[in-house]
């Protein structure tokens, strides 16, 4: 069963079901020029993160800019620290990968051109897109909720295992309902209390050192044990090139 994000908390405590919007859950403080390559939208509805793949280009989910007014929206990059340091860029234009579907969150997918270009340092970096590997250790990124608190300042990375499509089917099919879950994806999985929760899609998953996964969607009650799901991007690394060219 899907929700509004207006009553998300509430389904929590009722039941088991994938939402998107999904926020990082038992992570770490990461430190400062760690994950270089993570960026903030500073928009003023949603919780969304994205990635750096290029000078001028951030990838990120569709369901973040699908209706992302661009006036009131900024990137933000080159901080760990949400709202202290970085810098803030506008957005140019965005573009929702044609054949997204909202309803099943197939092709979860999108790019973000900021105005001018990202100046690289120690704290700003792209990251190349990769395959993870089948049982490989990846990490999910992003601002999000801990045991302890709802929304700390410092972005959360936690280690999460990445797993075989079927078997994530097999897990997945009593409360999937409806949301898109096949090869164009990445399944992870993770001891209980670890996982993705409320609020920063969008964000990365990084398997050996490459951006593997978009955050999609999760599953409430948060970080017990089901997997959680990423759209595989290599699987658009054809769509993006055309996109963003070389």
């Amino acid at each position: 069963m899907k929700y509004l994000l207006t009553i998300i908390a509430l389904a929590a405590a009722a039941t088991s079901a994938p939402h998107r919007n999904v926020r990082i859950f038992g992570g770490q403080n990461a430190t400062s020029g760690q994950f270089p390559f993570i960026v903030a939208l500073n928009d003023p509805d949603q919780f969304c993160d994205g990635s750096i793949i290029s000078t001028s280009w951030i990838v990120t989910a569709a369901h973040c800019i699908v209706d992302l007014s661009i006036d009131n929206t900024t990137v933000l990059a080159g901080t760990h620290i949400e709202h202290v340091g970085g810098v803030e860029y506008t957005i140019a234009k965005v573009v929702v990968h044609e054949d997204y579907y909202p309803n099943t969150t197939e092709n979860d997918i999108g790019l973000i051109q900021i105005d001018g270009e990202l100046e690289y340092s120690d704290t700003i970096q792209p990251i190349e897109l990769g395959d993870p590997e089948v049982n490989g250790t990846c990490v999910a990124l992003g601002w999000g909720i801990t045991d302890t608190v709802d929304f700390p300042d410092a972005v959360q990375y936690v280690e999460l295992t990445s797993i075989d499509i079927d078997y994530c089917l097999s897990l997945s099919k009593d409360y999937i309902d409806g949301y898109y879950l096949g090869p164009k994806q990445v399944c992870t999985l993770g001891p209980e209390g670890k996982g993705l929760c409320y609020g920063d899609s969008g964000g990365p998953l990084v398997c050996d050192g490459k951006l593997a996964g978009v955050v999609s969607y999760g599953v409430v009650p948060c970080a017990m044990g089901y997997p959680d799901v990423f759209t595989k991007t290599t699987e658009y690394a054809d769509w993006i090139q055309s996109i963003i060219g070389n």
